[in-house]
């Protein structure tokens, strides 16, 4: 009995003693992949991979060492269990969905993730070679796509003075969530901006997109007045036009409501006719079309850095305001003038600091030294009949008429001019400071019938609103008071300034959109009025 109870005991040992063992290496190999991806994590400063002779850069380095740090080292994409050939198949589909929301799946590895899960197919496929690499290369795939649609690619903008407020774990989670589920399509719905002008946009863009794969040689036809059916296939890629329309048979006559569409969505003189103008913009490159509408989309999707969800967003080229609300349906937007091709209005975001009512309008040196000074040569009385008064450096007010003028050049101009108050001052009666380095803030305006041009890029920079009260009423939290209001409206001459302070930051977004939805809920296109998207290879319809 007692040699039989040793036996006993031995063989437990043994069991006990392989167990620990299998731990131990399992311990080992999980160890070792770790150390292997955070060799790869730290690789070099390009952070590429290198897999057979391909080299994969890596799109998030930091979400990724998150990733590893939350979730362990566990693989996830590379052996053959079916649970893993179905998250590679799930990635595969995500990647190719990636052009219907506007993104470029060559940015998400999709070749080398494609490339994979074809060779995985094969019998004897090695499955241990290049393991750590391709786990990185899928999972940043995964995650820097979930990221894009969250929260965008980085905008060229001259200056940020905005918080953001992006929240990596929230992407750590949908990701775990997604490997859970499986339900690709719901997940990426959840993450993707919830605003009606990104839900329009995606889906004109994936319109557009149908269209060329049924027509793919719309692109090359040349519309012109003896090729109206060529016109017509344009209209069609705009979604103007039925099916029914687009055949040899087809005059234009017929086309010309759809022309007078056409030409509103595209800003120019409703005709209805097939004039330069219009058939310049028809044989526009129809990629290029789609080109823009991504770059709008990705826009779109970067404002939910947004710490708040609330804010008001300058469109240039398409020189008009609104304000956006991720909770409600908001409905205010307003024409604006905005910085003419040889002022620009720079795109950059701030916030609004404070109201200002009955603002003081400062002129910038370059205007009083380059564009008043002459004038003032000119005739001593331009500074009076336009409510001026000179400055100097302590500013005191002087008396133009004991100012010898004509020693001061643009060069040696030592005086500041400032306009007084009043409904005849550059700003009007409101000014809305912004935290930026430029002297750029939005305004009233003493001109407001300009806001009736098509053309409205004729300021010095400066951003004029066509609507400020009603916007002033609006960001303040408790708008302005009852006598404000009313003094406002009366345009009274020589009132002091009143600041407002805004106790709640409010965000405004001043960017560049050649393709954008307007009031009505229709996407607009818009000339790049500052040939900033030479990177899209985008004409000029003049």
């Amino acid at each position: 009995m007692k040699l039989k109870w040793s036996a006993k005991v031995v063989a437990l040992v043994l069991v006990v003693a392989a167990l620990a063992g299998f731990g131990i290496y399992k311990l080992a190999l999980v160890s070792s992949a770790r150390d292997r991806v955070k060799e790869l994590l730290h690789l070099n400063k390009e952070d590429k991979v290198a897999v057979k002779g391909d080299s994969q850069k890596i799109n998030n380095k930091e979400l990724l060492q998150k990733y590893y740090d939350a979730f362990g080292y566990d693989g996830m994409w590379t052996d053959p269990s079916m649970a893993n050939i179905k998250f590679r198949h799930m990635l595969v589909m995500m990647l190719n969905y990636a052009d219907s929301l506007g993104l470029d799946p060559k940015d998400y590895h999709a070749d080398y993730v494609a490339k994979y899960d074809s060779l995985a197919k094969t019998p004897g496929f090695d499955f241990e070679q290049y393991k750590e690499e391709s786990e990185l290369i899928f999972t940043d795939a995964a995650l820097s796509f979930l990221y894009n649609i969250a929260y965008g690619k980085e905008i060229k903008t001259e200056f940020n003075g905005v918080s953001y407020n992006i929240d990596s774990t929230r992407i750590l989670n949908v990701y775990n969530e997604l490997l859970t589920h499986g339900n690709w399509r719901r997940t990426l719905a959840s993450i993707e901006p919830p605003i009606e002008q990104y839900r329009i946009m995606k889906t004109r863009l994936n319109d557009m997109r149908g269209f060329l794969k049924s027509y793919p040689g719309a692109d090359t036809l040349k519309a012109s007045n003896s090729n109206v059916m060529a016109a017509a296939v344009k209209l069609r890629f705009y979604g103007i036009v039925a099916d029914s329309l687009v055949n040899d048979t087809t005059v234009a006559a017929q086309l010309r409501p759809y022309l007078v569409t056409f030409q509103r969505m595209m800003s120019l003189d409703t005709t209805g006719k097939l004039d330069a103008k219009t058939l310049a913009a028809l044989n526009f490159a129809l990629p290029t079309r789609m080109a823009q509408v991504k770059e709008s989309l990705n826009y779109w999707r970067w404002t939910g850095r947004l710490k708040e969800r609330e804010f008001i967003l300058v469109n240039i080229p398409a020189a008009r305001l609104q304000v956006i609300n991720h909770d409600s349906a908001v409905d205010m937007s307003m024409r604006v003038i905005v910085g003419k091709t040889t002022t620009q209005t720079p795109s950059f975001t701030a916030y609004i600091t404070r109201v200002i009512a009955y603002p003081y309008w400062t002129a910038p040196y370059s205007i009083t030294s380059k564009e008043m000074l002459p004038k003032i040569k000119k005739d001593i009385r331009y500074l009076e009949n336009n409510n001026m008064q000179v400055l100097d450096k302590s500013g005191n007010v002087l008396d133009p008429a004991k100012i010898n003028w004509s020693q001061y050049t643009a060069k040696n101009f030592p005086f500041t001019i400032r306009q007084g108050t009043g409904c005849d001052n550059s700003l009007g009666v409101l000014k809305f400071d912004l935290n930026s380095p430029f002297s750029i803030y939005l305004h009233d305006t003493n001109r407001r019938d300009l806001f009736g041009n098509k053309n409205r890029f004729m300021s010095h920079g400066c951003i004029r609103v066509e609507k400020p009260l009603e916007l002033a009423n609006y960001v303040l939290d408790n708008g302005l008071d009852s006598t404000t209001n009313a003094q406002l409206q009366q345009c009274l001459k020589d009132q002091k300034p009143k600041s407002f302070p805004l106790s709640n930051k409010f965000p405004v977004l001043i960017l560049y959109m050649t393709a954008d939805v307007d009031a009505a809920g229709v996407l607009r296109f818009y000339n790049d009025v500052y040939d900033k998207e030479d990177e899209l290879e985008i004409e000029k319809v003049i």
